[in-house]
């Protein structure tokens, strides 16, 4: 039965743990990879075992693949709004030209990725601005 209807009824405790888990946050950052124009299996399989846990929380995105993971981030915020979630406009696309130096690299630098900064303060405001006001809509009903 699906977990729309089911409503934290979870099938294992590993699931469980998992929806407790969402449950307990205010908003969401999905990190998706872009493969063959989508995101992950892996990815829509975890979100498809739960649901009330993310109605009516704000969902931001990072995607990363050939075009920055932006077919992946487009799909996902459809399937986020049929979860009753509020998907943010400002994302951050992570291109091959710095992707392939981070993956060469023998340790992570941050430094190859400080470009994105800009777009990831806009993206971390814009999520902890969405995720106070639509909490404290949840929390008066």
């Amino acid at each position: 039965m699906s977990p729309a209807r089911t409503l934290r009824e979870y099938p294992n405790e590993a699931v469980a743990k998992l929806g407790q888990r969402f449950d307990s946050a205010d908003g969401f950052i999905a990190l998706t990879s872009e493969y063959n124009h989508g995101y992950p299996a892996s990815l829509k399989n975890a979100m498809d075992y739960v649901f009330p846990e993310f109605r009516r929380k704000p969902m931001a995105f990072v995607g990363y693949g050939n075009v920055g993971g932006a077919r992946a981030i487009e799909q996902l915020r459809m399937v986020s709004i049929e979860f009753e979630m509020a998907p943010l406009r400002h994302a951050v696309h992570i291109l091959p030209d710095l992707m392939r130096p981070a993956m060469m690299a023998e340790e992570f630098t941050p430094a190859l990725f400080e470009s994105l900064n800009e777009r990831l303060d806009i993206l971390a405001n814009d999520l902890v601005w969405w995720s106070k006001a639509l909490k404290a809509a949840r929390d008066a009903g």
